[in-house]
């Protein structure tokens, strides 16, 4: 097991998960501190999860991007069972929420949401990088959270603000589905683009 250890060290896993699991308590901490709701504000959802699917961003690439292209490991396949194990992993965190009085639910639309951003940083990745993969969950969030944006009838709302919408919702539904898929394929037949040398150094 040591090939998987020195993986997920050099992903950068174990800070990725730490931080994760930080900013998943503070925010559950805080919400149980300040507010006598059983669920958690679907913004505020929101919000955890997309700086939980940011630290999973970083480890969306390694510290030598020729390493991760060798003919010697199936890639497309490891790729996409980090980003399976990324959503997993985030899932759990957020789902261990429901044994107390303040929880990140409904499931669906929890699951909805890590999906389709952790999809959208994946796209990211493989078209600027996973320095970059950050901006657009962060963007598509912040948009979504804004106090214009909520529970629509309207179908461009319903796609604008799909993060925002209650779970079961079509529209929302689909659009995160697509991101998700999108993002998983082109990730992991394409992985990251190449960097300069410099920046790839042993010094980085």
């Amino acid at each position: 097991m040591r090939w998987l250890q020195l993986y997920l060290r050099s992903r950068r896993v174990p800070l990725a998960l730490t931080t994760a699991t930080a900013l998943i308590a503070v925010a559950w901490a805080l919400s149980l501190a300040y507010t006598d709701a059983t669920t958690i504000n679907t913004r505020t959802v929101s919000l955890v999860i997309m700086l939980a699917v940011v630290a999973a961003g970083t480890t969306l690439s390694g510290a030598d991007d020729a390493l991760d292209r060798t003919a010697a490991a199936n890639w497309p396949v490891r790729r996409a069972g980090h980003l399976l194990l990324a959503v997993a992993t985030i899932t759990a965190l957020l789902t261990l929420s429901t044994v107390s009085d303040a929880r990140f639910e409904p499931f669906a639309l929890v699951l909805r949401n890590i999906t389709g951003l952790l999809g959208l940083t994946a796209l990211g990745a493989a078209l600027f990088g996973a320095a970059l993969s950050w901006i657009s969950p962060l963007t598509w969030t912040l948009v979504a959270v804004m106090p214009f944006v909520g529970p629509s009838r309207d179908l461009r709302m319903q796609v604008a603000g799909w993060l925002v919408q209650p779970a079961g919702t079509t529209a929302a539904t689909v659009c995160a589905a697509t991101l998700a898929v999108a993002g998983l394929l082109a990730y992991s037949l394409r992985g990251c683009p190449l960097r300069p040398a410099s920046e790839t150094g042993p010094d980085r």
